[in-house]
This record gives C-alpha cells, structure tokens and sequence, in this order.
C-alpha cells in the first residue's frame, strides 16, 4: 500500500503542485480581500467648476509682439543687445554708450521698452483677473493698469530732464535715467516670460503672482540701488540723493498704486 501512494506521489508530484499553488494563491486573495474590505471605499465623485476663461486672441497677439521685440533685439542688433546686457553688471559702460549711441531711439531700445509697456500691464491685468475678479473685463483692465505705466515713464523722463537742466547737471541726470531704463527693458522680459505662464503654465497663479511681486520690488530697489551709486560717484551729498530719488521714484508709484486701489 505504501509502494503504491508512493508511486502514485512520484507520478503526480507536478499535477499536485499545481493544485497547492492555484490553493495557495486563493487563499492569498481572499486574506487580501478580507482585512482591505473595511478600508475599500466607493469612490466619490466631485463635479468640477468648468472653466470659462478662454485666452483672447489679443493676449496671445501682444505675447507674440513682445517675443518678437527680444528676438529682433537679439538677433539683429545683437552687439547692443549684448553690450546692455554687460551693462548690467558694469554701470560704467553705459556712459560709453551714451556718449556714442542713441539712448532713446536705438532699435533696441525701442523695441525693448516698448515691450516692458505691453508686457507688465498684461501680467498684472490677468492675474487680477484670475485670482480677484474673474467678472473684470479684461481690455478694461489692460487700459486700466497700462495708462498710468505710459503716463508715470514719459512724466519720469520729462521731470528728470527738466530737473537735470535746472540744476545744470545734465550729464547725472541722463546717466540715471539710461540706467533706469535699463533694468525697466530687462525686466520687461521677466514679466514677458511670467505672463506666458499665466496663460499656458499649470504652475499656481498664486506663485506666479508671487514671483512678480518679487520682480517689480527688484526693479524699484536695483533702480534706488543704482541712483545712490551714481550720485555718490558724482559727489553728491547722500542725503540729497535719497531725498531726490524719493521725490521722482517712490512718490510716484505710491501715488499710482492708491489710485489703483481706489479704483478696482
């Protein structure tokens, strides 16, 4: 009896595996089944907000302008382009370039304020839009932001000569404003980049918005920054200098944003 079981073991050893395993698998799946079946739930089904926000085509038309304005100033006048951009870094060499270039009517810089123009009214427009007032209507807005800019840069420019040739200090004067200019073009292209990903980014319009925020204090600080050095290098009395700068710099923009915030 025993040599028989155990030929029929040896003669069936791999069908009777087989059966052991598909025993233990099924026993495997329903000890699974059994301890997760408190934790399995139905899924619950949310229904989502649609969004009604479809881009204008005069947003991704004045985005195109603004690429093009950089790419042109890239390309074509690259030489300018790149001595700017050293100019950066370099203060001095903006006296170089206004002794023996056009300051304000070069093709790049131009173009590249013409961008910071477009480009900043739009970001903020938009992110208004989107995290405050989703009801604005968005040219409105675009108006709204892109008038005071126009108006503070031409009355900046106006007052500041107008100061230069009063106090016969033309040459400071023009020296500032070509440095302020400066930083006004590149971060013209900053907010370019961050308008493109309000419109096209999945990255929070809160972050984006913060990091805006952070550019523009950038700006306002790099320019203060900026108009210190020179005054000093010129030998002017610092107290004047920040008195100065106060007066055509942060008066303005104090004044520009309590008319905002009165009218939104």
């Amino acid at each position: 009896m025993q040599d028989s079981l155990q030929l029929y073991y040896s003669q069936n050893a791999g069908a009777l595996a087989m059966v052991k395993e598909e025993q233990d698998r099924d026993q495997w799946i329903n000890t699974i089944v059994e301890h997760s079946s408190g934790t399995l739930t139905q899924p619950v089904y949310y229904e989502g907000v649609p969004n009604h926000f479809d881009t204008p085509i005069w947003v991704i038309i004045l985005l195109l302008i603004g690429f093009s304005c950089i790419a042109v100033s890239r390309s074509i006048y690259r030489k300018r382009f790149n001595m700017l951009l050293k100019t950066l870094t370099n203060w001095k060499l903006s006296r170089q370039i206004i002794r023996y270039e056009k300051v304000y009517t070069h093709p790049v810089n131009v173009l590249m304020t013409f961008n910071f123009i477009i480009s900043v009214p739009l970001f903020f427009s938009l992110v208004y839009f989107k995290l405050f007032n989703p009801d604005v209507i968005i040219e409105k807005q675009y108006l709204f932001l892109l008038f005071p800019l126009v108006l503070y840069l031409f009355v900046k420019i106006a007052f500041y000569k107008f100061s230069g040739w009063l106090w016969n200090e033309k040459g400071v004067i023009e020296e500032y404003l070509f440095q302020s200019n400066l930083f006004n073009k590149f971060a013209g292209a900053g907010f370019l980049i961050l308008t493109s990903m309000v419109v096209y980014s999945p990255i929070s319009i809160f972050k984006i918005a913060q990091l805006g925020l952070i550019l523009l204090g950038l700006l306002a600080l790099f320019q203060l920054i900026r108009g210190v050095v020179i005054g000093l290098e010129n030998g002017k009395h610092l107290f004047f200098i920040i008195v100065y700068l106060c007066t055509l710099e942060i008066l303005p923009w104090l004044v520009i944003g309590k008319w905002i915030q009165i009218n939104l």
